[in-house]
């Protein structure tokens, strides 16, 4: 998945936006509209360039199929040649027509026609490209504020013109989207309800992907998918967000793993690292999800509290590569592993119920998680499995109608306090 900051450039751009004309400084030449004209395709130019880089697959095959494979992350750019080409673009455009006294209906008019005639190719373009034009349109918001979201609006272009830390109101019952809904601001998305409010996504890549700097909220609300492959949340290196009181249900996977995740929060080794908490889930549910409830990667550190996992096909949730963060109080039924960690992760697991499924929780690589208070029941092949050369801790585990408890195989090495479970050693 390929995310890149976009919202300095943005906010570059939008300095054009209500730029008044001034009394030419100079004397004009022969015919000063040609001037004008072309500044305005100078914008346009480099938006269409803007939007064409940002129009690469955002979604591969990254998803494994098994809980101690790691997918390949996204990459998070710094501002890239089109973002500088655009920002010169504004400055030249707004000193021209300053200087040329461009009539401004004209002048408005073919910025507004050239915008609308980009055709951007994928989700990440098209946000780019509506977001860009909010900005040079003067429709961006510069206030932060509560919007409920009316019957005719298209939700993608009220997120296009929101301020950072605006609040967007969804109503009661059913909305329909079959393309991705991309997130570019720190924003708020309330429901009334996890039972109240669904939004229903056909999309292929995914009902949300969060690209944003800043804090991105969902509350209250259930993110239901069908019937195609899609995750339901993806987020980069970059995001930090929140949940709470929202329900991801019925990820697909495609045959080549791509897909079916109910949140993955993505990075390549430690990107996410040393911004404190990067993903916090509270009264939440991930159930029926083809692949993982939550996946975690890079270096993102998680907070997940009073939550359930049911039915997800791999894992309730799964910690790769160093990422760290805590679950508690939470409930596992029926996922293929409740919890699992791999790679060098380093969560720290309390206070949760698992039932059914294989294994309760698996830890595999050099991950070593902490494990306390953890009750286990009816896993059909292990409570829990040490695989690798996994290190770690666990005490005050019980188990409940398991065939086999604490097994470590020959190369893992945690440490064990006191539990309720039978110890098994061997195996690789």
């Amino acid at each position: 998945m390929i995310m890149r900051r976009v919202l300095p450039a943005l906010l570059l751009a939008g300095l054009l936006a209500g730029c008044a004309p001034s009394p030419p400084t100079q004397s004009p030449t022969p015919d000063p509209r040609l001037e004008c004209e072309a500044a305005v395709e100078s914008v346009i130019d480099a938006v269409a360039e803007l939007v064409a880089d940002y129009e690469a697959p955002l979604v591969g095959p990254e998803q494994p199929p098994s809980a101690t494979s790691s997918p390949t992350p996204d990459t998070d750019d710094a501002a890239t040649a089109p973002d500088e080409r655009l920002a010169r673009a504004v400055d030249a455009a707004r000193r021209i027509r300053a200087e040329k006294g461009c009539a401004a209906g004209p002048f408005d008019a073919g910025l507004e026609a050239g915008l609308e005639a980009i055709e951007p190719k994928g989700p990440m373009a098209d946000a780019v490209l509506r977001r860009t034009t909010a900005a040079l349109l003067g429709e961006a918001g510069r206030v932060a504020d509560e919007h409920q979201l009316a019957a005719d609006e298209d939700l993608r272009d009220v997120l296009a013109s929101a301020a950072e830390g605006t609040t967007i109101i969804l109503p009661a019952g059913t909305i329909d989207f079959d393309s991705t809904v991309v997130v570019l601001s720190g924003v708020t998305l309330r429901g009334a309800g996890k039972d109240v409010t669904t939004i229903r996504s056909s999309a292929a890549d995914g009902a949300f992907i969060v690209a944003a700097n800043g804090n991105v909220r969902l509350e209250g609300l259930t993110i239901a998918l069908s019937p195609q492959p899609s995750s339901g949340v993806i987020a980069g290196s970059s995001a930090t967000l929140a949940l709470s009181d929202v329900r991801v249900r019925g990820a697909r996977a495609e045959s080549d793993g791509a897909g079916g995740a109910g949140l993955y929060l993505s990075g390549m080794g430690s990107e996410g690292s040393g911004r404190g908490t990067t993903l916090e889930v509270t009264d939440s549910v991930f159930e029926d999800n083809a692949w993982v409830g939550i996946a975690v990667s890079g270096g993102h550190q998680v907070s997940v509290e009073s939550s359930v996992f049911i039915r997800n096909v791999t894992a309730g949730i799964l910690f790769l590569d160093a990422s760290t963060g805590s679950v508690a109080d939470s409930e596992f039924t029926d996922n293929g592993v409740g919890l699992a960690a791999a790679g060098a992760a380093t969560p720290v697991w309390t206070a949760s119920t698992i039932r059914g499924g294989s294994v309760g929780a698996q830890v595999d690589g050099t991950a070593a998680p902490v494990m306390e208070n953890l009750h286990i029941a009816g896993s059909s092949t292990a409570a829990v499995i040490f695989g690798g050369d996994a290190r770690g801790w666990i005490a005050g585990a019980t188990c409940e109608d398991v065939e086999h408890g604490i097994v470590v195989t020959d190369t893992a090495a945690p440490s064990l306090g006191e539990n309720g479970c039978p110890l098994a050693r061997g195996g690789t």
